[in-house]
């Protein structure tokens, strides 16, 4: 794999007081076809992890092409986003996203 070639993206959320447990449940049981549709969006490598003291999630994504703002998102993201929305500090009908800015690369 070519490192430099690809998209590299990066987010922290908030869970809502009281919802990790739920939080996490979802995503032991995430939908196959939340995964395909991902997958479609062009990401091969997605990773999410858990600060439970804060509540807060940081995402780490890949993809093997920049993301597109001026594509309609899969229909599938769309519903598995409004599924999340009572377990996510939402803004508006999207996760409430702090921005995270890379500080530092390394790649083998």
């Amino acid at each position: 794999m070519d490192w430099a070639s690809l998209h590299s993206t990066a987010f922290v959320l908030r869970i809502r007081p009281g919802r990790i447990e739920e939080y996490r449940r979802r995503h032991r049981e995430i939908w196959p076809e939340m995964v395909a549709a991902l997958r479609a969006d062009g990401i091969v490598h997605y990773e999410i992890f858990l600060h439970e003291e804060s509540g807060r999630v940081f995402g780490h994504i890949l993809r093997s092409r920049p993301p597109n703002a001026d594509t309609a998102e899969h229909p599938v993201i769309l519903r598995w986003r409004r599924y999340m929305a009572d377990v996510l500090e939402m803004d508006g009908e999207k996760p409430a996203r702090d921005p995270v800015e890379r500080v530092f690369y390394l790649t083998a």
